[in-house]
């Protein structure tokens, strides 16, 4: 794109910083290189995109709504193909696991999104682990977006793109990932841990004297049962009858001296 026209657009958009246009120049080059799978974006909306990227990497503040309609494109266009620019040309902030799930709230899918990433780099022959870049926005994405839809956790349907990929390598990504990610899962479930149950509380000294008390009726109650030949008594009906008795023999005994005196009186009065 011609220069003139081209610092014309960034006027237009609110941009007069030479640092910021000859940012968004390298960009436009570097586009022409790296971005060759963008090639249904016309010149001048790849300008206004590049302009865009330049000012933000520098943070300085744009009209977007007045950019995207200079751009030619719809909204979701716009930004789908501002992501992937962004990607491809190496400028995403490189948000790692936790920062993304915190960011689209699925904190508890972090463990299984690390496993599946090791695995995934564990499964690579050697030549390939050492030029892989697990970090890269693609990788982080993914594998949080696959242990999400392997634990049902729901997701805000932004994640998917913000990985800045094209939404086929992005899916076959994911299709790799998925089979990781059930193992992992699958694994978790059989490896949970085992419900813990309360200690058995210790008997007390009067517990165990109690307990040994009933352990000597139970003999005494044996022992009769065996000599009287009846069945088997519980202790309390030992204790019941062992009462019993003792009031019989005081019944009997008062009867007794009542008897004597009866007749003792009676022989002094005759």
């Amino acid at each position: 794109m011609d220069k003139e026209l081209f610092r014309k657009l960034a006027s237009k958009i609110g941009i007069t910083s030479h640092k910021i246009l000859s940012q968004a120049e390298e960009y436009m080059r570097l586009s022409q290189v790296k971005c060759v799978g963008l090639g249904s974006l016309t010149a001048t909306s790849k300008a206004i995109i590049c302009l865009e990227l330049a000012a933000t990497s520098l943070k300085y503040p744009i009209d977007k709504e007045y950019a995207i309609k200079l751009s030619g494109l719809n909204s979701k266009s716009y930004h789908s193909n501002l992501k992937a620019l962004e990607c491809m040309l190496g400028l995403q902030s490189h948000l790692g696991l936790r920062d993304l799930a915190v960011q689209y709230g699925c904190l508890d899918a972090v463990k299984v999104a690390t496993n599946i990433l090791q695995r995934y780099k564990g499964s690579l022959p050697a030549a390939q682990q050492q030029d892989l870049d697990l970090a890269k926005p693609l990788f982080t994405t993914a594998a949080l977006y696959t242990a999400c839809k392997c634990m049902k956790i729901r997701t805000d349907r932004k994640l998917a793109s913000s990985s800045g990929a094209k939404k086929g390598i992005f899916d076959r990504l994911c299709a790799q990932f998925q089979k990781l990610g059930q193992e992992i899962c699958k694994e978790a479930s059989f490896t949970q841990e085992p419900k813990k149950t309360a200690p058995k509380r210790q008997k007390t000294l009067t517990e165990m004297l109690e307990m040994e008390e009933d352990g000597d009726d139970d003999d005494a109650c044996s022992s009769i049962n065996k000599n009287d030949g009846n069945q088997a008594t519980s202790p309390k009906q030992v204790r019941i009858e062992k009462t019993e008795k003792e009031e019989a023999q005081i019944y009997e005994e008062w009867k007794r001296k009542i008897l004597e005196n009866a007749l003792k009186a009676k022989a002094v009065d005759s």
